[in-house]
């Protein structure tokens, strides 16, 4: 009989050295899962040639066994890699598989050859790796307390920062006094890094530098300690909350942190907790909501709207339903609601619509279309009131979405017409992106500018693939110049260390990349000075950082945070 996959009589050198369990395989002279998965050397292997002389190996088991066995075998060492106690950052098989969007040669982007467009979040994470960015270098040593790593005066200047453009999102006031808000927040080691690994970003080029990777370790530590105790306490899920709706602010490259996973899991853990029992019961509330539980309510909304963003961002099945989502409109009832709030819940619904219809075997154009339609019908009460903007450029990723899911569905002749609504909806988030412009800007969620940075990829593989159709309804020219204007934009809004800049670099390499032959100067926006567009919205955080060159994953191994590649 084979040796027992779970209880391996020796372990490989390896194993040993890193005091990890170890996989010895069904058939000796092979590699241990650990290192066979690592792609390293096993002593394992070793030891079989040196005793392969003195024994003749047994037969193979029988192919059935054999496959039920590895299955176990990926099975376990997926789980302890979730429990952390197994291997991080080891490259599955199927990491080196070509994205649906990239050609295994070249990893050109482009739309012919494709047979189902890739989800818009792992568009930009694959791209990432084309581009040279690299994810946060994996710092070790980072187990010092928070105290010690961030002093009382530079802790008070950080909460002040996330208190007043981050507060709302997790129900604090944001005209409350920090000196009182610092308390509450350090109570919560985890809470506490995440504020401060936002806020940091807004500091100075040096600081970020220097404290933001020792901060994002912390939040890595924390999660893993936190995750497997039941309940919560709110601080909690107000910590998963930011760290999911600015990934790639935290991590610097898209999908640093797999927010589906992690929102999951704080949605998960909100059943089992007092603090949402209003929302996560199936019997309707009745009484009314003070403030307090109206106050709860919204962060559940605000974590039901972060894993929306990354169902419908990397096509996978939402852990929500039907009822849950009807029970974000219970906030709409109460005094305390206000416009923000009333706008999360729209666009619960609006993602929601678009999830229900991309997520099938099949997309129906029309059926998804009339949806959103429905959705704008309905919303409409929301969307006239001031900043809505975010709605509607919502409103057309989802349209966008569901055009490109058709795109390959239908004939070539029908397919004019679709490239054409295409680009519509992707110039319509670019346009309402750059003109509506004020001092938010550069502090709203990662996923608005997935959003736009989807819009602007989608261009740029649309005037690769469809150059010639697009001819006649559009001038190639000032699409390409949108491209620029929208790159320098990007780049000129916080610090090099700001998401916009990350995302910004993917789509200037991505245009050079497949429109190398173009060459035409950025036309000047209407209203804005010749010296560029800098100067005139964020002078005070001006400044370009190079591209890093480096390499990561192109798919995820489901962790909760993405792995810096090892140092040379």
């Amino acid at each position: 009989m084979p040796p027992d996959r779970g209880r391996a009589s020796r372990a490989c050198a390896s194993c040993r050295k890193q005091k990890t369990r170890c996989y010895e395989p069904v058939v000796p002279g092979k590699a241990c899962l650990r290192c066979e998965r690592l792609h390293q050397k096993c002593s394992l292997v070793q030891e079989s040639e040196q005793q392969e002389d003195e024994e003749s190996p047994p037969p193979p088991p029988h192919s059935g066994t054999d496959a039920r066995l590895e299955r176990l075998e990926r099975t376990v060492a997926t789980l302890l890699d979730r429990l952390g106690e197994g291997p991080a950052g080891f490259d599955d098989h199927e990491s080196n598989r070509p994205s649906a969007l990239t050609t295994p040669e070249t990893g050109e982007v482009t739309y012919k050859g494709t047979e189902s467009p890739a989800p818009p979040i792992m568009v930009l994470r694959n791209l990432a790796a084309d581009s040279g960015v690299k994810s946060t270098p994996d710092t070790k040593g980072t187990a010092a307390a928070l105290d010690d790593l961030i002093p009382q005066d530079l802790a008070l200047a950080l909460v002040t920062i996330f208190l007043e453009h981050y507060g709302r999102w997790i129900i604090y006031d944001p005209d409350s006094d920090p000196v009182a808000i610092l308390p509450r927040v350090k109570k919560s080691p985890l809470l506490f890094c995440a504020c401060c690994l936002i806020a940091v970003r807004h500091t100075s080029e040096e600081l970020a530098a220097s404290l933001a990777p020792r901060l994002y370790e912390c939040a890595r530590s924390f999660v893993s300690s936190t995750l497997l105790e039941a309940p919560q306490p709110i601080e909690f899920f107000q910590a998963i909350l930011i760290l999911c709706m600015w990934s790639t602010t935290v991590g610097q490259v898209p999908l640093s942190i797999d927010s589906w996973l992690l929102s999951g899991f704080a949605l998960q853990h909100s059943q089992s907790s007092p603090l949402f029992a209003v929302v996560t019961s199936q019997t309707p509330p009745t009484i009314h909501l003070d403030e307090k539980t109206f106050d709860h309510c919204c962060l559940w909304n605000h974590l039901c709207l972060a894993h929306l963003h990354y169902c419908v961002g990397t096509s996978r099945r939402s852990m929500l339903q039907d009822w849950q989502i009807e029970r974000c409109r219970t906030i709409m009832n109460a005094d305390h609601a206000t416009n923000f709030e009333l706008r999360m819940v729209a666009e619960i619904h609006l993602y929601w619509t678009v999830y229900e219809h991309l997520m099938g075997e099949s997309v129906d154009l029309l059926k998804s279309v009339a949806a959103l339609q429905a959705w704008r019908r309905r919303w409409e009460f929301v969307i006239e009131q001031p900043r809505s903007q975010f709605l509607i450029m919502g409103f057309h990723f989802s349209n966008l979405l569901s055009y490109e899911h058709a795109l390959k569905s239908k004939a070539e002749r029908d397919q004019e017409s679709i490239v054409s609504e295409m680009v519509r909806h992707s110039t319509s988030i670019i346009h309402l992106a750059m003109d509506t412009v004020d001092d938010r800007t550069r502090h709203l969620t990662d996923h608005i500018y997935h959003m736009i940075t989807f819009a602007a990829i989608v261009i740029c593989r649309l005037l690769s693939s469809y150059e010639n159709q697009l001819r006649s309804k559009y001038d190639i020219r000032i699409l390409d110049g949108l491209i620029h204007n929208l790159v320098d934009w990007l780049q000129c809004i916080g610090l090099p260390c700001h998401a916009a800049h990350t995302l910004g670099n993917i789509i200037a390499k991505v245009h050079q990349k497949l429109r190398p032959r173009v060459e035409v100067a950025p036309e000047p926006m209407e209203g804005i000075p010749d010296e560029g567009i800098g100067n005139y919205y964020f002078p005070e955080f001006l400044g370009l950082g190079p591209s890093a060159d480096g390499h990561w994953d192109l798919l995820s191994d489901l962790a909760f945070f993405q792995q810096g590649p090892a140092d040379p």
